[in-house]
């Protein structure tokens, strides 16, 4: 029987920027998750959700928001977003 290979259609993911430079910023502050979700008052489940996304599904106010509780320029984020 000859191999098939399926096409599926599904483009690979692009790294993702933003995720990385607040975890950079949270490691070198030693800032835990759960500080984290204490600061923009929510859950830490809810971190690691906000985490996963892309930076073009993050609203500006969550962006702040975390920026200001890791202590992250906005201009960086911003960029890390569009990336």
């Amino acid at each position: 029987m000859p191999r098939v290979t399926y096409i599926t259609g599904k483009k690979p993911e692009k790294p993702n920027y933003l995720a990385a430079v607040f975890s950079a910023y949270r490691k070198a502050n030693k800032i835990t998750s759960e500080e984290v979700a204490e600061r923009v008052g929510c859950s830490p489940s809810n971190v690691r959700c906000q985490m996963a996304k892309p930076g073009s599904e993050w609203k500006i106010g969550h962006l702040v928001q975390y920026c200001e509780a890791m202590g992250v320029p906005v201009m960086e984020a911003l960029e890390a977003a569009v990336k």
